[in-house]
């Protein structure tokens, strides 16, 4: 008898044992497969240009075709506010500038977000955007907290099709690359700069000074 319920308890084990190793194999299985479902998404975004980017001195890669002057901007659905709703800025008929960044929550783009705040001020024909990944709720209170007014802050946090379709998404990291775009009434690309180490500052002096005597005063 005590040699059957001995068997019995080894038995028992083994039982628990193959079980709890089939648990841990299926959630194993599980989480390589949503792994490879991930990477296979990110085999799916290829560059189509030629830039050459780097992020704290490492290169990156830009998805889809480089934005050059004389294109049309895609115009794709942008985040505008807290209530998560959705508008497309690019129907609007003005000149607009256009900043795209990693995030706003940066000193690069802290600096550069309130000077471009400051030129919206100077120039209140022009429509100036501030665009990143960062949610609406981040983009409300960096802007009330650093005073901008005159400059908008929308996120491609929900769709990621203006990175995607306009060649600013970086594809390992998953946020916008910084650059600094001018666009007509049209939604046509005058004036453009890829920053070549994400790191650094847009020239916005540079811009605003093509903007105020290549367009405005046309």
């Amino acid at each position: 008898m005590k040699k059957i319920i001995l068997l019995c308890a080894i038995l028992g084990g083994m039982v628990i044992s193959c079980g709890s190793n089939s648990q841990a194999k299926g959630k194993n299985i599980e989480g390589t497969s949503q792994t490879s479902g991930i990477s296979d998404y990110l085999d799916t975004l290829k560059s189509e240009n030629s830039l050459k980017i780097t992020m704290g001195g490492k290169p990156v890669t830009i998805v889809g075709k480089e934005l050059k002057v004389g294109d049309r901007i895609n115009e794709v659905p942008l985040t505008v506010n807290r209530n998560l709703e959705d508008e497309n800025i690019f129907e609007e008929k003005a000149v607009k500038v256009l900043y795209t960044a990693p995030s706003l929550d940066t000193k690069v783009c802290s600096i550069q977000t309130r000077m471009l705040n400051d030129a919206a001020a100077k120039y209140p024909a022009v429509k100036f955007y501030s665009i990143t990944m960062d949610t609406p709720f981040a983009q409300e209170r960096f802007c009330t907290d650093n005073g901008i007014h005159g400059l908008k802050a929308v996120s491609d946090f929900k769709y990621h099709q203006f990175g995607l379709r306009n060649g600013f998404y970086v594809k390992e990291s998953g946020l916008l690359a910084r650059a600094l775009t001018i666009v007509d009434e049209n939604n046509v690309v005058k004036y453009i700069e890829y920053v070549p180490e994400q790191g650094k500052e847009a020239d916005v002096e540079k811009a605003l000074k093509f903007l105020e005597e290549k367009i405005l005063k046309k």
